[in-house]
């Protein structure tokens, strides 16, 4: 849990954001909450302190949830070195997976179709998710997409690409550079 955390407060350095900022910041609060989450119900905690443990960080989920209007449930699989760039409107299905050093911004939705429909969307590494974009469904999101803001997002994006529009469409991709480095194209017409 540790580790991963370290990860995400180094994403947030990265960002230039000084100690003082990062530890006033209720998504990061809310990020450390998810860890520790991971921690109690994972089963690692001493057996006769779990079901206080679990009773305390549920109070504090839903807390975090009145207040925030954040949740990070302890089911969804999230990676080392997640940003969530403002407080606010981030909803996660418990079966939502997401890569390493992702990025999310404000009022994100990820989840299932609904009408007891199932499947979570799959984020992969150094993924991009704008305000106020849903993810929905079985998708997989490709390592290094974007999906830009106000996105409807119903179905696979493809490593390297970016994404908008209601359905979203791709409008941009990127190759990899022999050296590893991210070459931008416009996307091809349809």
């Amino acid at each position: 849990m540790m580790d991963d955390f370290k990860q995400d407060l180094a994403r947030y350095r990265a960002f230039g954001e000084s100690s003082r900022r990062i530890a006033l910041n209720p998504a990061v609060w809310c990020i450390f909450w998810y860890r520790l989450g991971r921690v109690i119900y994972g089963g690692n905690s001493w057996a006769i302190l779990r079901l206080p443990l679990k009773i305390l960080h549920l109070a504090g989920s839903v807390a975090m949830e009145a207040f925030m209007q954040m949740r990070l449930n302890v089911r969804a699989q999230i990676g080392p070195g997640l940003l969530i760039a403002h407080c606010g409107g981030i909803t996660l299905h418990p079966d939502v997976v997401i890569g390493s050093h992702c990025d999310l911004a404000h009022h994100a939705t990820l989840g299932t179709r609904g009408m007891g429909s199932q499947g979570a969307p799959r984020l992969g590494d150094n993924v991009y998710v704008g305000t106020n974009a849903v993810i929905i469904g079985p998708v997989a999101i490709g390592d290094g997409a974007r999906i830009a803001a106000n996105s409807l997002v119903t179905r696979d994006v493809p490593p390297g690409a970016t994404v908008m529009g209601v359905p979203a469409q791709i409008v941009k991709t990127r190759k990899a550079a022999p050296e590893g480095a991210l070459i931008e194209t416009p996307a091809e017409s349809a």
